[in-house]
């Protein structure tokens, strides 16, 4: 044993005279590399080197600087791009300011690359914390300080790295109030599948490098279970808003209708047996109207107007169920027609325009949020297990031993799992006060009236853009460029001095986007709109007592309310030519009548219809120059023709507008001038075209066919109304054409055109389709008999 002791303090003497030695080495070799240091050749080198620096656009300090920072900065940024998210997305069905979209549409594309892109980052810097001990020997402490204390201030901890990586899971799937932003974004699910794939198998190796001795695995699985539903339920709610998924999932039983074949073979064998047989055939009745709906109907008159809007909106929940199925072109039975039709009868404007505005909601939410998936008793249970999910995640690491994390990485951990609790919590109440947690509730009437006050005041934006050719082509005025819809005087001012409209003339890029924002503004959609918007439609259905008459009166665009005021012949010329040019020469006709003298004094429903002209004909143009997808029938011919008439315009009115009235610039001018002398300009601007003389020959007779403009057809049609009828009649008749026109317009949109402007702020336009075909005025109802009633009866 005393040999034993003895040979092994033998050989830590040895080993520490190596150690000892090596050292030596070491210390002589440093000194060396100092001498060369201090050399002239190391001097040049060092200033080359500093040179180089100094040359880099990004300095090295900088870099190491994003090195030790760039995982803690950018998950941080993830979490606020989803605290964003669902605060605002929601409110895009209610705004239709482009500046707000611009701002949704921004932090919508940067959520999902942000996460993909720490996702990414936590995967290289996996494995890289202790390389810099690797090398080491033993007993090299002094050597390998500076190298493990950088490695500590550059480098992460790999166990808790691998915590944060379900957290982008979680960003990943998105909030409940946004899971696409526009109608494109649903028709590419398979790529969002693919990224689950993709992004699922990152994190999953991420947390698989951590292992085996990872304290942080249990919850790390707790977060990586709700990371994953939450991915899979953005996925599946975008399939199902999908054109495809849409309407299969609206599609219904196939019905091969009563067997043919085996009610013929009982006929002929009757006949074969000496049973005189004859076929009756009567057709389904049509008086199956749905009795729950009617008594609902029915005790609707008598309920208090406190609860109104719960009513309206358990009323729009029901319509939703069977008319959602408008957006994919589906068809629909005479029961769901005459049951809608009677209920929408005896609906007052407000009333009709609040259910569609729900309904309309129901849509909204259905194709571009998690709607179709949280608001089932499956999707109760996910958020559930998610919630729970959750909170342990967060109890099992406060009460974690955590002395060896940094104080940093403590915190942004518990940022994190804050930021989760919290966001789940207020997805948990949207949820709570959401308009299907209302209709649930029909047994209680209390609470869900109470829901709908607290819920947003509107769920759409409740405005029309407008749109003038006359303002598009007169000089450039400042009173007018004040009432851009987004922007500021200085955004004009911006584009003068950069020529970005000249620019982009030539090139031929974004001048639509340009005119849109220099050459538009909203107005408010009034009472008096809506009550004269409905009246009309009402007074349609009403006039139709065969329902295989909808669609020769769907089709009229004008003429149907001319021949009511019996003025069909001296005005329907002017409505029976292509739908563009109609349109744009009642538009052209509405501002010459509209800036006019005889304006001054007239009674107040002849003021309100000349506002509603004005609105509507402003309207008109809008959608068919700035969204001619809504207006396909009329969309390329329609642009050539504005295109030709602006041109027309833009030549006569730089000819006869004097120019000093046009431009002039006074900054002390208060609004209310700007806009008189605004209005004063274009009065002008009227008269002068009124005044040209178009008796001599008619202009599609001295400009030939080449140009499609209509302007001075326009003139000659302001001349004729101003001549056949009065001012009050005038503007009544008018109102009357144009909201037909909006009705034409409305029935002829596609489906996914009207869908795709609900994540816009809406738009009256799809409105006006849904009151059609709710008052039976759609061109959806093709099932006019239902199935036949078909009897065998034999005489002996």
């Amino acid at each position: 044993m005393m040999g034993v002791k003895d040979g092994d303090v033998r050989l830590e003497k040895l080993q520490a005279g190596v150690e000892a030695d090596w050292w030596k080495v070491r210390e002589e070799e440093d000194r060396e590399k100092e001498e060369e240091r201090s050399g002239p050749l190391h001097q040049v080198e060092e200033a080359e080197r500093n040179q180089m620096q100094a040359m880099e656009v990004f300095p090295k300090q900088w870099r190491d600087l994003w090195d030790q920072w760039d995982i803690r900065v950018t998950v941080l940024i993830s979490l606020l791009l989803q605290v964003l998210l669902i605060m605002f997305a929601s409110c895009r069905k209610r705004k239709a300011s482009k500046s707000f979209a611009l701002f949704i549409w921004s932090i919508y594309l940067l959520a999902d690359w942000v996460a993909a892109f720490v996702l990414g980052l936590l995967c290289n810097s996996q494995g890289k914390s202790d390389s810099d001990y690797k090398d080491q020997m033993p007993g090299a402490s002094k050597i390998g300080t500076n190298a493990a204390t950088r490695s500590n201030n550059t480098q992460y901890d790999d166990k808790l790295l691998a915590f944060w990586a379900p957290f982008l899971l979680l960003h990943l799937g998105g909030p409940d109030t946004i899971t696409a932003f526009a109608m494109e974004d649903n028709e590419l699910w398979p790529r969002h599948l693919l990224g689950l794939l993709f992004e699922l198998g990152a994190a999953i190796y991420v947390f698989l490098l951590s292992m085996p001795k990872n304290t942080l695995s249990v919850p790390t699985l707790l977060m990586f279970l709700a990371g994953t539903i939450k991915y899979v339920e953005r996925t599946y709610a975008l399939y199902r808003a999908s054109l495809d998924g849409f309407r299969d999932s609206m599609l219904k039983e196939p019905d091969p209708g009563p067997n043919y074949a085996k009610l013929m073979e009982e006929f002929e064998y009757k006949n074969e047996c000496g049973l005189p047989t004859k076929i009756v055939i009567s057709e389904e009745p049509k008086d199956l109207v749905d009795e729950e709906s009617k008594t609902e109907h029915d005790t609707k008159k008598n309920q208090p107007k406190v609860l109104a809007d719960a009513q309206n909106l358990q009323e729009a929940n029901k319509f939703f169920d069977k008319f959602k199925g408008l957006i994919v072109e589906l068809i629909f039975s005479f029961h769901e027609r005459d049951e809608s039709r009677n209920a929408f009868l005896e609906k007052s404007s407000v009333d009709a325009f609040k259910v569609v505005e729900f309904e309309l909601s129901f849509v909204y939410e259905v194709l571009f949020t998690k709607a179709v998936v949280v608001h089932k008793m499956c999707g109760y249970i996910l958020r559930a297990i998610c919630s729970c999910s959750i909170i342990a995640a967060f109890l099992i690491f406060f009460f974690l031993e955590k002395d060896r994390f940094s104080e940093v990485d403590i915190s942004i951990t518990y940022t994190l799992l804050g930021g989760a609790i919290i966001l789940d919590a207020f997805a948990f109440i949207m949820l709570i006060f959401s308009d299907w947690t209302v209709v649930r509730l029909k047994n209680y009437r209390t609470i869900s009236d109470f829901i709908v006050k607290l819920s947003p005041c509107g769920r759409w934006s409740e405005m029309v853009t407008q749109h003038s050719l006359i303002e598009r082509c007169i000089p450039a005025d400042l009173s007018y460029l004040t009432r851009i819809m987004d922007w500021p005087i200085w955004y004009q001012k911006l584009v003068e001095m950069l020529c970005i409209q000249k620019i982009s003339r030539l090139t031929g890029i974004g001048t639509q986007f340009i005119d849109e924002i220099q050459y538009t503004c909203r107005e408010k959609v009034t009472d008096g709109l809506k009550v004269c918007i409905y009246e009309q439609l009402k007074k349609k259905a009403e006039s139709i007592s065969d329902p295989k008459e909808t669609r020769r009166v769907c089709s009229c665009r004008g003429n149907w309310a001319l021949e009511e005021r019996g003025y069909l012949n001296e005005f329907g010329p002017s409505v029976t030519v292509e739908f563009d040019e109609s349109l744009l020469t009642w538009h052209i006709a509405t501002d010459l009548c509209y800036y006019s003298s005889e304006n001054d004094e007239l009674p107040e429903n002849a003021k309100r219809d000349r506002e509603i002209c004005k609105r509507l004909s402003d309207y008109l143009v809008y959608l068919l120059v700035m969204r001619p997808f809504m207006m396909s029938s009329s969309a390329v011919i329609g642009k050539i023709r504005y295109r030709d008439t602006c041109a027309e315009a833009m030549n006569f009115f730089n000819r006869r507008l004097p120019a000093s009235k046009g431009n002039q610039n006074k900054g002390s001018e208060t609004d209310q001038e700007k806009k008189e002398e605004s209005n004063a300009v274009l009065m002008d601007a009227c008269n002068i075209l009124l005044s040209v003389n178009t008796k001599g020959a008619k202009p599609a007779d001295v400009k030939g066919d080449r140009s499609k403009s209509v302007l001075f057809d326009a003139c000659i049609l302001a001349k004729k109304l101003k001549k056949e009828l009065k001012v009050t009649k005038r503007w009544e008749v008018m109102s009357e054409v144009l909201v037909e026109m909006l009705a034409y317009a409305a029935i002829r949109c596609p489906g996914i055109a009207h869908a795709q402007r609900l994540s816009k702020g809406g738009e009256l336009l799809t409105f006006v389709w849904f009151l059609m075909t709710h008052l039976g005025l759609g061109e959806q109802y093709l099932i006019e008999a239902g199935h036949a009633r078909a009897k065998l009866i034999s005489h002996k």
